[in-house]
This record gives structure tokens, sequence and C-alpha cells, in this order.
């Protein structure tokens, strides 16, 4: 198992069942999030457990002007991103052919029009979440992406600030989304032990 792998199995499992949620954005109550990737919403740094965006996208029958939603937001020293879950998506026309697409960058800022400077970016659409199940890792497409060019990354997302930028082009979708925090964990005996050993490992292989 990658020792990335590995780190982000024991975050997941730093965070206590049942979880009280932390902080929550809802766009009826809390306004507009921006549209605009020179200028995200300020989200400030996530609270520890599950932090809830919901709003919607898009524009109403694929016509008129597209509603982006932006957000900047910092995960804390001694804290790692573990998880970006799709928790509610329903499409205006309940069209099996949407793809929405989402992108995140290191920094206050995302550029819409070059995605060599995304950390990485995705499609989601009727192959990956069947419109309307619950909890689809978005976090993990991510992480397997980027799709269209960029920097990419490995495993949970690491302390520091990022920009997020969700986008639909042919609907208007309303969405929930948590974003999920856990503690670093301070490994075990036993653990730390693993890790040696799979250091090593990937020293001797190196060597090679």
């Amino acid at each position: 198992m990658p020792v990335s792998r590995l780190l982000a199995l024991l975050a997941a499992l730093a965070l206590p069942l049942g979880s009280v949620q932390a902080l929550t954005w809802d766009e009826m109550i809390d306004g507009e999030l921006s549209g605009d990737g020179n200028a995200p919403t300020l989200i400030g740094t996530l609270d520890p457990g599950v932090n809830l965006f919901s709003g919607t996208m898009g524009s109403l029958g694929g016509t008129g002007p597209l509603d982006a939603d932006v957000w900047n937001f910092t995960i804390a020293a001694g804290y790692y991103l573990t998880g970006i879950n799709l928790v509610d998506y329903s499409a205006q026309s309940s069209s099996l052919t949407n793809e929405s697409f989402m992108a995140i960058a290191n920094g206050g800022t995302i550029d819409f029009n070059d995605p060599l400077g995304h950390l990485s970016n995705s499609l989601w659409g009727y192959g990956q979440d069947g419109f309307g199940n619950t909890y689809v890792d978005l976090l993990h497409l991510l992480d397997v992406g980027p799709m269209f060019a960029g920097i990419g990354f490995d495993g949970p997302l690491t302390p520091g600030n990022y920009t997020f930028w969700i986008q639909e082009g042919s609907d208007q979708i309303s969405y929930g989304i948590e974003f999920v925090t856990a503690p670093v964990p301070v490994p075990e005996p036993g653990s730390l032990l693993l890790l040696g050993v799979a250091w090593l490992w990937s020293m001797r292989r190196r060597r090679r």
C-alpha cells in the first residue's frame, strides 16, 4: 500500500464516528457563492469534521448566463481533507447526459481559462453519481485526475489554502457537497514500524 494511502486511511480512522456537522454554507441562507475565479467566496478555515456547502449552479434550461460557484478555504495545520462527498445532486431536467465540472487550485484564486494551473479537475455525471446517489467520493475523482491537464496530487489534501470551483453548462443543478477534515493521526509504534518498512522498501526499489 502506498504510504500516502496509508496516511489517508489513518486520517479517516482518526475522525470519530457520528461527527457533528461543523461549518455550513447554504446559498438560501448565507447568500450566493461567488462566480468569479479571481474573487471567490472566502470561507476561512474548515472546521474539524463535516463542512457542508449547498446551493445551485448552471442555468435554467441551459439558456442564459451560467452560474458558477467558487469558494476559497483553508485546511488548518494538523489536519487533512479526507473527503469531498456529493450528498445531494438534482438536475432541473433530470437529464442523464449532464456532466458537471469541478476543479481545485492552490491559493486564493482559480483561473477558469488555464487548467494547467489547477491542482486537479474532473467531470462528474450520470456514470459517476447516478444523479441522486449520496456520498459519492468527489475527492477520489480529483485524486485520480486531473482530467484536463494540471498539477495533480496524491492522497488526502494537506494543510494549506485552496480554491474550489464547480460548474454546470447545460442545466440548473441543486447540490450539497461535504468537505470532511480529520486530524493528522499520531502513528502508534506499530504504525511507525510499518511506515519505516514501507520507506525502506521504496528506497530499495529506487536503488535497483
